[in-house]
């Protein structure tokens, strides 16, 4: 039997705030940020998600689900993090990792 492989089923969770009237300017940004982080990981997918409401402040709240077969390891973390930072994206990004309950 083969071992697991060490990051197998680590997902990586990254949100942040933007004002909802910048929504069509960032949708923009954020998915050409995504295709490059396919393109520097193959087999990686990632998905947008934003929350139903904004905030009392006008701020929207996004979500990045980034997934790999593999899971994602520290290289393709901070791959995504200078990616971010290299496409304009907020510099207040959370980013955690969380795995499978089992």
């Amino acid at each position: 039997m083969s071992t697991p492989h060490p990051h197998t089923g680590i997902t990586l969770f990254v949100y942040y705030k933007l004002p909802l009237q910048e929504h069509a300017q960032w949708v923009e940004r954020v998915r050409d940020f995504q295709d490059a982080v396919v393109q520097a990981w193959p087999g990686m997918t990632v998905e947008l998600l934003q929350r139903p409401e904004p905030s009392a402040e006008g701020l929207e709240t996004w979500m990045e689900v980034h997934r790999h077969p593999q899971g994602v390891t520290p290289e393709m973390m901070a791959s995504v993090a200078s990616l971010a930072q290299a496409h304009g994206l907020p510099p207040k990004r959370a980013a955690e990792l969380f795995v499978p309950l089992h």
